[in-house]
């Protein structure tokens, strides 16, 4: 998939500097000049999507294998310590954590095989969970760990998509988003008339 991005995101390019020279040309009229800064501007949010895709969908496989662990940590927790003691609301906020992280930008994971180093990475890797956990405290969004689509499989998915990562602009909820199928009355293609 990344190479079908990758691929993709250069022809993206490419049109975007036709473009660009295109614009470039004095004796063009001016509905055509409108025309192509629409189009400039319509391939450079295209441009943007398809590179988040790519950083998202790089890091979706360790986000639900982090999210599965944390929710047997949950599981466990609640059991040995009750379910308003400290260390559950941490593997919480954890949980939100990994369903609410930026999509744009690289994971930073909550369970690495070595810790981290780089105070750099500490610090910024806090600051998503402040934010991430005053949103859920605020009721900004809902509290993922304890949703019951996450352990029940029955859930439409619905309410899963209408989940949203904190802070995405438009044009990532595009790319996260599967577009309405058509009705099956739109398509009259195979409509026989035998009257």
């Amino acid at each position: 998939s990344s190479g079908i991005n990758a691929e993709y995101g250069g022809k993206i390019k490419k049109q975007i500097r036709d473009t660009k020279r295109l614009l470039k040309v004095q004796s063009l009229p001016p509905t055509v000049v409108q025309e192509n800064e629409r189009k400039l501007e319509m391939l450079q949010q295209k441009l943007v999507q398809t590179q988040d895709s790519k950083v998202s969908d790089k890091y979706k496989m360790v986000r639900f294998f982090e999210k599965r662990k944390l929710f047997r940590k949950l599981k466990s927790a609640v059991k040995t310590h009750g379910d308003d003691s400290p260390q559950v609301q941490k593997i919480r906020d954890q949980i939100n954590y990994t369903v609410y992280y930026p999509l744009g930008e690289k994971y930073i994971s909550l369970l690495p095989k070595e810790a981290y180093t780089s105070t750099k990475v500490i610090a910024k890797q806090q600051e998503i969970m402040t934010s991430i956990t005053e949103k859920v405290t605020n009721k900004e969004l809902e509290d993922a760990s304890r949703a019951e689509w996450s352990r029940d499989k029955s859930i439409s998915r619905s309410k899963i998509k209408s989940l949203q990562a904190p802070d995405l602009s438009i044009t990532e909820r595009q790319i996260h988003s599967k577009p309405d199928p058509l009705p099956k009355d739109a398509d009259d293609f195979f409509i026989i008339d035998r009257g």
